[in-house]
């Protein structure tokens, strides 16, 4: 991404921009050329403070297409993409007023050196993985994996765990940081009605208090 330090954000930010953006997309560079897939992608508990660990899983075509199936050392690189939109000139005020359209954003792209799991790992990463989400959207009523299920244990054998070790990044939160308040208040309203996750998220990123801290009086 360009070089921008208003923008940059570090690991902290970007694991934040990770449990919010779990969906991500894998991509390498095998010899028969480039290859990206889709994934659910979690942080790895087992290795914090070890810097960013990921875990994720892939179908074993999608492996196999990725050169993952194959011996030797792997390199991914793994794009985590937050709330998004396209923001318009027609919204800026006082100084801001025509300046050129822009695109809000938060993005994390991470090269990672990659393991395959396993297969016992690569079960105990489905169910922290169906764990995580069952837990997120049907905490009532959720679905747990259970690994010791012979069906799901063949199931699982066409699929192939990754664990990602983030060896660099590069990271930004664009939320119209290089404008003034007047036209940061002006986008967020506009947004409140078209976009209210992004106009929410410009919020969060402009004014990065806790949500109980208290105010100053004026």
């Amino acid at each position: 991404m360009q070089p921008n330090p208003q923008y940059r954000i570090g690991e902290p930010e970007v694991r934040e921009l990770l449990a919010r953006a779990p969906w991500m997309l894998l991509v390498s560079h095998p010899a028969s050329g480039p290859v990206a897939s889709p994934s659910p992608v979690l942080l790895d508990d087992a290795h914090d403070g070890d810097g960013l660990v990921l875990v994720t899983h892939l179908g074993r075509s999608d492996a196999r297409l990725h050169g993952l199936l194959e011996a030797g050392a792997h390199r991914m690189l793994v794009v985590a993409q937050g709330e998004h939109g396209y923001i318009s000139p027609s919204w800026y005020v006082g100084s801001d007023a025509g300046q050129i359209p822009t695109w809000n954003f938060e993005m994390a792209t991470m090269q990672c050196d990659v393991e395959v799991l396993d297969a016992q790992a690569n079960l105990e990463t489905l169910r922290k993985l169906v764990a995580h989400f069952e837990g997120e959207y049907a905490p009532q009523q959720g679905v747990a994996l259970d690994i010791d299920d012979e069906g799901n244990r063949g199931m699982s054998m066409g699929t192939v765990g990754l664990r990602l070790t983030v060896t660099s990044f590069d990271a930004k939160s664009k939320m119209s940081q290089n404008k003034s308040a007047a036209t940061r208040e002006s986008v967020i309203g506009h947004l409140d009605a078209s976009h209210p996750r992004l106009a929410e998220r410009m919020r969060e990123a402009n004014d990065p208090r806790p949500a109980d801290a208290p105010t100053r009086e004026a």
